[in-house]
C-alpha cells in the first residue's frame, strides 16, 4: 500500500505541475476547477446546445426516493469520539454507474454531470467536509485552533467503458480557510441485478501540503511540551469498501456503505492523530413516494414577474484583518472578535428582489449592511498600520461591511417541478475598519472596496403542493490591480408559498471573503466569514 501511495503522490504532483505550467493558474486557486467546468460547459453547449439542454430538461425528480440514514465514522484525532449522524437523504433505486442522469448522487458527493455516448462523464460536484476534532471537551487537544466544517467543490471526469469504472475528482474549499486542495481517483466494479446493486471500490486520495497542514499540522501558536510544532506536508490515503442497494419492495430501498481508509505516514506521525486507519459505515432506508410535484402540473413553479424578499439573518461572525505599515512592513493579524471585543454574532436586515424576463431569464438584486462598535483593553502589544498599541491600552474599533449584488440568471431547465440554472453578475463590497486608542481623534483605518464579478449556480424544487426548496451558490477568485483573493456566497431556503403571492420561510446564508488589498496607504489582509440562519418573507406580484 505504501508503494502504491508513493507512486500515486508522484502522479498527482506531475498533474499539478502540468496544470501550473500549461494553464498558468496557481494550484491553490479554485479557478482551476472553474476553468475545467467552464470549458466543458462552453464546448458542450456550443457543439450541441439543443440536445444538451433537452438532456437536462427531460428529468424527473420523482425518479428519486427520500429516506433516512444513519452513519458512523471513526475520528482520527486523539481523544475524539467517533462521529455518528442521522440525516435525511435523497437516493435512487439505480446506482449512478448504471444511469446517465445529470443529477449525480454518489457517496458523500452531489453534483451535475454529462455522460457522453462513448461513456465519458464530465461534471462538477460538491460535498460537506466535516473532518476535525469535533465539539468534545478534549484535554488532549486543548489550545488547538478550530478545524471547522467546510463545503468543498470541484470538477469530475470519469470513464465507464469497461467493467472497471474510473472516476477522478478534485476539491477546493469554498470558504477558503486554507490554501490547499485534495484530489481522488476511484476504481469501482459495479454489479447489478434488476433493482439491486453491489459496487466494490478502491479510492486513492491526495491531500496537498496546505490541506493536510490545516487538518493535521500543529502551528507555532498551538505547540505545547507534549504537542510539538509539526508540518506534515502532502499525503496520500487509500480507501477500500463497497456500496450496496436492495429493493425490499417496488417502493422501499435499503442502501448502505462500509469502508476503511488507510492513513498516510505523515498523518499518522502527527501529534494530533491517534489512529492509523479509519472505519466508516452507513445504512439508510428510502421510500419512493412521488414527493415532488409532477413536471407538467398546473401552476407548479410558475412565478409572478416581480418578487421582493425581506429577511433577518442572525449570523456568527469571524473576521481577521492586518494592515501594513507605510514602509510595507506587515502588521499583526487582528482577530476583531477575540482581540478587539467586536460582537461575534449580529442580526442584520437583508433585501432581495427578482424580476422575471420571459420563461428562462431573470435579474436579481440584493443588499445588506453590518456595523459593529466595540471598546476593549488589549492584553498584548498590537501593531496595526503605522501604530503600535501597548498591552493594557483601551482600544476603540468601528467596522462597517456592505454588499450589493446584481445578477443575471439563466434557467437551463424550468418546469412545474424544478428549476436549475447558471448566473453571472457584479457585487460591490466595502469593508472599513477604524482602530484607535480611546479618546484620540486619529484612528488607523483599513478600507477595502470595489466591484467583483461573480459566477454561480442555482436550483429549486417544489414538493407537497406549496413548499419550495431552493439554493444558490456564487463564487469568484480574483487577482488584478488592487486585490487578490476569493469570495463566495451560499444560500439555502425552505419556503411556504400562498396563492396570494405571499410566502414565508427559513434559510441559511454563508458569506466568505478572503482578500489581500494592495491599495497604497491601506494595504493589508482581510479574512471574513459570516453565516447563520435566516427568517424571510416574500411578496410577489405581476
Amino acid at each position: 500500500m505504501e508503494a502504491m501511495a508513493a507512486a500515486t503522490a508522484l502522479v498527482w504532483q506531475s498533474v499539478v505541475e502540468f496544470t501550473d505550467s500549461h494553464l498558468r493558474l496557481p494550484a491553490r486557486s479554485p479557478r482551476s476547477a472553474g476553468l475545467a467546468l467552464g470549458f466543458f460547459l462552453f464546448a458542450s453547449l456550443t457543439a450541441k446546445a439543443g440536445p444538451l439542454l433537452d438532456y437536462f430538461r427531460d428529468y424527473d425528480l420523482n425518479d428519486y426516493s427520500l429516506g433516512l440514514a444513519y452513519s458512523s465514522s471513526q475520528n482520527p484525532y486523539s481523544g475524539a469520539s467517533s462521529s455518528q449522524l442521522v440525516y435525511p437523504y435523497l437516493s435512487s433505486f439505480k446506482h449512478s454507474a448504471f444511469t446517465r442522469d445529470w443529477l449525480l448522487i454518489r457517496g458523500e458527493n452531489m453534483g451535475i454531470r454529462y455522460v457522453t455516448d462513448s461513456d465519458w462523464e464530465f461534471g462538477a460536484i460538491g460535498r460537506v467536509q466535516t473532518l476535525g476534532p469535533g465539539a468534545d471537551n478534549n484535554d488532549e487537544l486543548l489550545g488547538l485552533d478550530d478545524r471547522s466544517w467546510a463545503i468543498e467543490a470541484g470538477p469530475l471526469i470519469g470513464w465507464r467503458g469497461s467493467p472497471v469504472h474510473v472516476q477522478f475528482r478534485s476539491y477546493w474549499e469554498v470558504p477558503n480557510r486554507h490554501s490547499g486542495m485534495s484530489s481522488e481517483i476511484e476504481f469501482s466494479l459495479p454489479l447489478r441485478r434488476e433493482d439491486n446493486f453491489f459496487v466494490p471500490a478502491v479510492k486513492v486520495s491526495y491531500l496537498s501540503s496546505g490541506y493536510n497542514g490545516y487538518y493535521f499540522g500543529v502551528a507555532q501558536n498551538e505547540a505545547t511540551v507534549s504537542r510539538p510544532e509539526y508540518d506534515p506536508g502532502a499525503a496520500t490515503n487509500i480507501w477500500a469498501g463497497f456500496t450496496f442497494g436492495y429493493a425490499l419492495t417496488p417502493r422501499w430501498l435499503l442502501k448502505g456503505t462500509i469502508g476503511v481508509e488507510q492513513l498516510d505516514n505523515s498523518i499518522k506521525a502527527s501529534p494530533l492523530v491517534a489512529r492509523d486507519k479509519l472505519w466508516s459505515g452507513s445504512i439508510g432506508l428510502a421510500y419512493n413516494a412521488n414527493l415532488f410535484v409532477p413536471r407538467d402540473a398546473a401552476g407548479g413553479l410558475k412565478e409572478r414577474e416581480f418578487e421582493i424578499r425581506l429577511g433577518t439573518l442572525n449570523g456568527a461572525i469571524d473576521a481577521k484583518i492586518s494592515k501594513d505599515a507605510g514602509d510595507g512592513q506587515p502588521g499583526d493579524t487582528v482577530d476583531l472578535e477575540n482581540v478587539l471585543g467586536a460582537a461575534d454574532r449580529e442580526t442584520i436586515f437583508q433585501v432581495d428582489a427578482r424580476v422575471r424576463i420571459g420563461h428562462y431569464h431573470r435579474i436579481e438584486l440584493g443588499a445588506f449592511r453590518l456595523a459593529r462598535r466595540s471598546t476593549t483593553t488589549i492584553e498584548d502589544d498590537l501593531t496595526f498600520g503605522d501604530r503600535t498599541y501597548l498591552a493594557g491600552t483601551e482600544i476603540e474599533s468601528k467596522t462597517d461591511s456592505e454588499l450589493l449584488r446584481i445578477t443575471y440568471a439563466y434557467s437551463l431547465m424550468r418546469d412545474s417541478q424544478k428549476e436549475l440554472g447558471v448566473a453571472a453578475g457584479l457585487s460591490y463590497f466595502r469593508f472599513a475598519t477604524m482602530v484607535s486608542e480611546a479618546g484620540l481623534q486619529q484612528p488607523e483605518q483599513f478600507d477595502a472596496k470595489g466591484p467583483l464579478p461573480t459566477f454561480g449556480v442555482f436550483g429549486a424544487a417544489l414538493f407537497n403542493g406549496k413548499w419550495r426548496l431552493d439554493a444558490d451558490a456564487q463564487v469568484f477568485a480574483l487577482d488584478y490591480d488592487r486585490y487578490d483573493g476569493f469570495m463566495s456566497y451560499l444560500r439555502f431556503g425552505l419556503e411556504r408559498k400562498f396563492d396570494t403571492g405571499f410566502g414565508a420561510g427559513l434559510g441559511y446564508d454563508v458569506y466568505a471573503l478572503r482578500l489581500r488589498s494592495k491599495d497604497q496607504g491601506s494595504s493589508g489582509d482581510l479574512d471574513l466569514l459570516y453565516n447563520g440562519p435566516k427568517l424571510f418573507f416574500s411578496f410577489a406580484f405581476d
